[in-house]
């Protein structure tokens, strides 16, 4: 593909899900270690939960049969032979006209077949008063009631939260097999960056932002990223850095150097390796147009504009996704929500325009407004919620339009 050959936005979204997903390894780690980490495997529970019978609430252990003559008016007398607390093992069993004292989550002791609440009892020294009949099974949990031993309990390619985290600890289970993270490298190119190392900005220089935003966006996907630093342009040093990059990553993203102007060398770098297949130079999109997208083997580089809100912008609406899809991660769209438009947003025809936008409570109703400063802008991202795509043939959303928020 030529460079700056502009494609649709909508082809170069079919082109990246038509990539195959890239394989990764497995490795073990510490349940401590886990959270937010995808299953590599179904995992199994070795034990029952509860592995004991419990009770559901504070009352007295019984055998429900010697109370079926309760009522409120013929209280049934029981002798209490016991106490038992929450996580103590009961040391009695139960015989006819006996009861045993059980808190909420304790373990019922041998031949008891149910719990009689608090409420429907008096206590008069070592007997006690029972108001109210119960069935076998009640306020009784059973052996396996929540997850069963040798059941699958969470199916792989799940990534785990805090409810998953909290189910496998509760079987016992300490270490999980996970797939590997993806592997993501990252450059920043331009003569006019500094890092934010405390020193004076001379006249034509900007603090760099990129890596500090595209790390955190891009480990949000469940990828790691390696920051492979800031760049000057200079052609063999983004060369060298591509290189390094390439043989420790699964995915290269880099920002500047994206156009085909004097001092944009990442094409001219591209052009240097024989087995490059340059799929994508540009998009007819605003902000972003010139996104740049090279297969390399099993190997892939995106390059993004210099802008730090196109640069985002560009990850948000191809990257984020692209990333999702191999790491096993929800994808964006699990996070969008359809909202109507507060007032009229404008756009360009000719290019498919993703909107920064607003959303603020206008009589208890959230709405979509746009956002007024530009990609130059990085205060652009800062007022953003998220962002509304726009189609290149559309020049105008009206105000009462719903429109779906893909938020940042």
């Amino acid at each position: 593909m030529k460079f700056l050959q502009t494609i649709k936005v909508e082809e170069f979204k079919t082109l990246l899900d038509s990539i195959p997903k890239i394989e990764l390894k497995e490795e073990i780690v510490a349940l401590e270690e886990a959270y937010n980490r995808v299953l590599f495997e179904d995992v199994v529970s070795p034990i029952d939960v509860p592995h004991f019978r419990k009770s559901r609430m504070d009352g007295y252990a019984v055998i429900a049969e010697d109370t079926f003559p309760a009522e409120e008016d013929n209280l049934i007398e029981l002798k209490l032979i016991e106490t038992i607390p929450a996580g103590e093992k009961p040391q009695k069993a139960l015989f006819k006209g006996q009861c045993s004292y059980v808190a909420t989550g304790a373990a019922i002791p041998k031949n008891a077949d149910g719990v009689v609440m608090v409420e429907f009892s008096e206590k008069a020294g070592e007997k006690i008063l029972i108001s109210k009949a119960i069935t076998p099974g009640t306020h009784i949990i059973e052996v396996g009631h929540d997850i069963k031993k040798n059941e699958i309990i969470v199916k792989r390619n799940r990534m785990i939260d805090l409810a998953t985290l909290g189910v496998l600890a509760s079987c016992g289970i300490r270490k999980v097999l996970v797939y590997k993270k993806l592997k993501v490298g990252l450059i920043s190119t331009g003569n006019e960056l500094v890092s934010d190392n405390g020193r004076e900005l001379d006249i034509g220089k900007i603090y760099e932002v990129n890596s500090k935003i595209l790390s955190q966006a891009i480990e949000n996907t469940g990828a790691s990223v390696e920051f492979f630093g800031i760049l000057k342009d200079d052609f063999n040093e983004l060369k060298c850095a591509i290189d390094k990059a390439l043989d420790y990553s699964d995915i290269v993203i880099m920002s500047g150097g994206t156009s085909k102007g004097e001092g944009d060398l990442g094409p001219k770098v591209l052009e240097e390796y024989k087995d490059k297949e340059v799929m994508v130079h540009g998009v007819r999109i605003k902000p972003g147009k010139p996104i740049i997208f090279t297969k390399f083997g099993s190997k892939i580089i995106f390059i993004l504009p210099g802008y730090p809100t196109s640069a985002l912008s560009c990850f948000y609406v191809f990257i984020d996704n692209f990333l999702r899809k191999n790491t096993g991660y929800p994808l964006k769209e699990t996070y969008s929500k359809q909202l109507e438009v507060g007032e009229r947003i404008y756009s360009p025809i000719g290019r498919h325009e993703f909107k920064p936008v607003q959303i603020k409570n206008v009589n208890g109703v959230n709405k979509i407004f746009p956002v007024k400063t530009g990609s130059e802008a990085i205060s652009t991202m800062f007022y953003a919620d998220g962002y509304v795509e726009i189609d290149e043939l559309e020049s105008i959303i009206e105000e009462g339009e719903k429109r779906r928020v893909y938020f940042f």
